[in-house]
């Protein structure tokens, strides 16, 4: 339900709104969420979302302290609606922080940060692939007092692709987990093995090289399940990956079950997280994997070496060559039990770097 209390902390930041005004049920729109409740432990906050969204949804389920403002509008590139309703919510909750999610709604809410004095924050949790550097994006982002990215590697493609006055900052905010406690004695590998991919079905995100790279294992009678979590909005492309499964061998063992909302549980019922993804921002599931004790492969693309840099240790191989990808498969299942007693090391490193506290600390460091 809608929450109706306001939380105020002595000495904490200035009033925070939270913008998301995407329609969708990703990664982003989940983050927004998860953000509004971590600053709400030191400042008051708005989330103002899409009405009839994701985001209201689950606002409207769970039991958060900041209140969620929808706001009507048609998904036009410049809405007056959208400016209007927005401009009052700022003013209503007396914002002086601004968190933005997103990219194609800046060119209207720029116009209802005008001179309001805000310190605007665009969050950056996807790679962007086209320079906005025209005079129009110059002045929709002279708004922008810092651009934070959740990993290094977002932070230079924002710095490549956005524009930027001398007084905006650049920052790299890693997001926070909550990982479980593994146990002391790691769980037995099962039979079958059980490989697990999740996030949404959605093209770059490697589900056809997962299923191939499985063949390695069906030539070496290794009895194995491929799992997909995530949910899918572009129905034709599940059904072309359906479509490829019919001409494996090996087909009845790949699982297509679709959106879940814990998935922890789907981590521990798992041996190897297998995650051959074209392009990742941040890759929450991958930490999430980490955070879990799991073997995992990944292509080396993106924000995974970043990974490997900090400390985590995992498969990679050649980004976008499957034979690649099979080989350092079969190594994770003929390497699992070891794989597993090293796993604590990994699941340590993950709650050490992604720790809540220091998340918050960060983000109230660039509060007003």
């Amino acid at each position: 339900m809608l929450a109706t209390v306001s939380l105020t902390v002595d000495n904490g930041p200035s009033p925070t709104a939270v913008i998301c005004l995407s329609p969708g049920t990703g990664g982003m729109e989940h983050d927004a969420i998860k953000l509004a409740d971590l600053l709400s432990e030191c400042c008051e906050v708005v989330l103002i979302c899409k009405k009839n969204s994701f985001i209201e949804d689950r606002c409207n389920e769970g039991d958060h302290i900041f209140d969620c403002r929808p706001v009507a509008f048609t998904n036009k590139s410049f809405s007056v609606s959208m400016l209007v309703a927005t401009a009052k919510l700022l003013k209503k909750y007396a914002i002086r922080n601004v968190v933005y999610f997103g990219a194609s709604e800046l060119k209207t809410l720029y116009f209802s940060f005008r001179g309001k004095d805000l310190n605007v924050i665009v969050r950056h949790g996807t790679t962007k692939s086209r320079a906005k550097k025209g005079r129009f994006h110059r002045l929709v982002y002279s708004c922008v007092s810092y651009h934070v990215a959740i990993s290094r590697h977002l932070l230079e493609n924002v710095r490549g692709i956005l524009p930027r006055s001398r007084t905006t900052l650049f920052r790299v905010i890693y997001p926070s987990f909550s990982f479980r406690q593994l146990p002391t004695e790691p769980h037995s590998t099962a039979k079958p093995i059980r490989i697990v991919h999740l996030g949404r079905v959605a093209r770059g995100k490697g589900h056809k090289d997962a299923m191939l790279a499985c063949r390695v294992l069906y030539e070496r009678a290794i009895d194995f399940e491929l799992r997909f979590f995530g949910d899918c909005n572009d129905r034709r492309y599940l059904k072309d990956l359906k479509d490829v499964t019919k001409q494996l061998p090996y087909g009845d063992r790949v699982k297509f079950l679709g959106y879940v909302r814990d998935v922890g549980r789907c981590l521990d019922d798992a041996d190897i997280f297998l995650y051959p993804s074209y392009g990742e921002g941040f890759g929450n599931v991958f930490v999430e994997a980490m955070g879990h004790g799991l073997s995992t492969v990944t292509y080396e693309n993106t924000t995974f070496p970043e990974f490997r840099e900090i400390g985590f240790k995992f498969r990679m191989a050649k980004s976008k060559d499957v034979s690649a990808l099979s080989h350092a498969l079969l190594e994770a299942v003929t390497n699992i039990e070891n794989d597993k007693i090293h796993s604590g090391e990994n699941a340590a490193l993950a709650a050490n770097i992604f720790d809540k506290e220091r998340e918050l600390e960060e983000w109230r460091s660039i509060l007003l």
